[in-house]
């Protein structure tokens, strides 16, 4: 474990600008994020003022100490321990507000946490019923501005999942042929990426092939690939914590005009839009180049908005734009890592094509974090 002690500086620099006298890591990703490492059940307290708080199983105790020193460390034998713990460290903040931090209107003191994918809800609920004198609301005005601008670390951990995921990809390929299941191929890209490294994937392989390669997510199932079938793989490997996004698709055998029209469209979509991957640049206006060029080809009905998402620690960060709307307008900034690629061009009842990288913003436009080939005819 190693503390980033300039992180959680910066992050107390915003807790105090948004009126929160802590946040409460209850994700591997914030965990990571600050402490470089992972647990099976990641609690962590971090107050508008002085160091972190870690709350731990009583049986790792000894090994907490060991890495941490002097950090201070609350310990827990059972689950009803623990969230006493984390009840008693948040009332012992409420002597008031900590230096430079003003109380709210409400009068109830407020505490961050991260309400993404991963945080099931019944512990929001339940950290609401045993804290009713404080105001939970979310971490994203904190960790979104901490998070969005990858450093130079983090973004060579994130070459290494793409890299990773190009590995799969190739595994992938190579076992492609009419006969074959998503089940089959999925198995063995799994084994390919773990032995590379891969700690897992942050979203379940998509193999989808024939009619469900229209799918906007995807699964892995038994049915056989068929000639003539367009098939999208999407790989998300993490390395380290940092999440991997590869997405191609192939076609078995011959393609036909529309299938070939398809492949084109979304190629010329990817280009365009990795061009304009510079600062300022909006979200919203990524999918407009998107939507020109589906129109122009006479495929303006199937466009669908939302091309890119940010990606880093977690698979989809801010921006969103699929999920909330209101990111659409966000800006892109400099040293950020988003993906192109995100939505499915697709015709119900012939197929659909995606092909999607991670890349860097930068002031000349995107930088492929990996430059993985876009060939997709298989014979």
């Amino acid at each position: 474990m190693q503390i980033n002690h300039d992180r959680i500086r910066r992050a107390q620099e915003l807790m105090a600008q948004h009126g929160m006298i802590g946040i409460m890591i209850m994700n591997y990703d914030d965990y990571r994020y600050f402490f470089g490492d992972i647990r099976s059940q990641p609690r962590a307290i971090i107050p508008a003022v002085g160091p972190p708080i870690f709350i731990g199983f009583s049986a790792e105790e000894p090994e907490l100490r060991q890495e941490l020193g002097n950090e201070p460390v609350k310990v827990f034998s059972h689950v009803g321990e623990q969230i006493s713990n984390v009840r008693e460290t948040f009332r012992s903040l409420f002597g008031g507000p900590p230096p430079g931090l003003k109380s709210p209107p409400s009068g109830k003191p407020r505490v961050g946490m991260q309400m993404w994918f991963h945080t099931p809800a019944f512990l929001v609920d339940l950290f609401r019923k045993v804290n009713p004198q404080v105001e939970l609301i979310s971490s994203d005005p904190v960790m979104d501005e901490l998070r969005m601008v990858k450093d130079p670390g983090e973004i060579e951990l994130m070459r290494k999942a793409q890299s990773i995921a190009a590995l799969g990809m190739d595994r992938a390929k190579h076992l492609l042929r009419p006969g074959v299941t998503g089940h089959e191929i999925a198995t063995e890209v799994l084994y390919t990426m773990m032995k590379a490294g891969a700690e897992g994937t942050s979203t379940p392989i998509h193999i989808n092939a024939g009619i469900r390669s229209c799918w906007i997510h995807g699964k892995v199932d038994k049915t056989p690939i068929k000639a003539g079938d367009l098939v999208v793989i999407d790989l998300t490997p993490q390395f380290e914590g940092y999440c991997a996004n590869l997405a191609r698709t192939f076609v078995l055998g011959h393609s036909d005009e529309v299938r070939t029209r398809l492949l084109d469209t979304y190629h010329e979509m990817r280009e365009a839009t990795r061009r304009m991957l510079r600062p300022e640049t909006t979200v919203a206006e990524l999918d407009a180049i998107g939507e020109e060029i589906c129109v122009r080809r006479r495929l303006g009905e199937f466009h669908l908005k939302g091309i890119s998402h940010g990606i880093g620690l977690r698979f989809e960060e801010t921006p969103a734009p699929t999920i909330i709307p209101a990111h659409r307008r966000t800006r892109l900034r400099e040293h950020m890592t988003v993906t192109v690629g995100h939505t499915i061009l697709a015709i119900p009842g012939i197929g659909g094509v995606r092909f999607e990288d991670v890349y860097l913003v930068t002031q000349d436009g995107g930088e492929v974090l990996y430059d993985y080939p876009m060939d997709s005819q298989v014979d």
